[in-house]
Parts: structure tokens; sequence; C-alpha cells
């Protein structure tokens, strides 16, 4: 009796409980992180030839000697970062400030995301074939570029203490 009873038992956990928890049936495989080389490698095909246009991504390209595709995303990765830091007033104010700023921002997939702090802004300059050093070349122009497009002051410094 004690058997049917253990065997009775154990079938009916076996049928009560998933598979899964038993044997490892169903388990989820991690997903790779996002890859950031991929993203800047595959993002621009169809974005730098509306991008190569604006003023920005051309002054940028003549004066850093920087490839459109460069521009746009460099420019795209320290202006994703200052709309993350930024308040909303201020994050309008930038939009007024660059036409076509959420081409630039969204010129790599993700980007916004990605750009969540300077490292990120760095670590996005390299796979884009740039110096990291180079952040210290883009910001000072981006920053001229808005001043020339009449950008209050405490955008322009809000900006200058998030690319320092």
């Amino acid at each position: 009796m004690k058997i049917k009873t253990t065997i009775l038992a154990l079938s009916a956990l076996l049928l009560a409980s998933p598979s899964h928890a038993f044997f490892g049936f169903g388990k989820s495989e991690e997903k790779p992180a996002l890859d950031l080389g991929s993203l800047a490698n595959d993002a621009f095909s169809s974005q730098v030839d509306t991008q190569a246009d604006s003023d920005l991504v051309k002054m940028l390209s003549s004066q850093l000697d920087v490839s459109p595709t460069q521009a746009t995303g460099g420019a795209g990765a320290l202006l994703a970062l200052a709309s993350n830091s930024l308040s909303s007033s201020q994050n309008s104010e930038l939009a007024s400030s660059i036409p076509g700023l959420s081409s630039l921002t969204g010129s790599i997939p993700g980007l916004t995301g990605l750009a969540s702090n300077f490292g990120a802004v760095t670590d996005i300059f390299t796979k884009l074939g740039l110096d990291p050093s180079m952040v210290g070349q883009f910001a000072p122009l981006i920053l001229k570029y808005l001043g020339s497009q009449n950008a209050s002051t405490g955008l322009l410094d809000s900006l200058g203490q998030i690319w320092k």
C-alpha cells in the first residue's frame, strides 16, 4: 500500500508541475548585450545622406576633417547625452535650435538609450573610428553652432557642463 501511495503521489507531482521545473526545458537563453559596434556600423546607410545636408554636420565635417558619417554619429552621441540630461524646457530649446535634431540623435538606432553617460559617448566615438579625445573638439563647435542659432546662455552653460 505504501508503494502505491508513493507512486501515486510522485505521479501527481510530476503531472502537476511543469516539466521545465524538473528538467530545465524552456529556460530562456540570455539575450546578448546590445552590440554598439554593429549599431554604429549599420545605422548610417540611410541616415547619412539626409544628414550630410545639415549645416551642423557640414561644419563639423569641414572643420574637424571627419566624414559626414562620423560627424553625424559624433554630434548625435553628444546631443543624445544632452537630451538625456537636460530639463524638458531646455530640450525644447535645443530641438528648436538644431533643425533635424531628432534625425541626428536617431542616427544610430537606440542611440538615446546608449548615450547615458560620458563614457558611453566616448565608446560611440571609438566605434565610429574617431579618437575619443575628439569629443573635446566636437563639443565646442556644437556650442558655437548653437550660439549662432541664438541658443540661450542657460542652455549653452548646461551643455558645457554635460560635455565636460
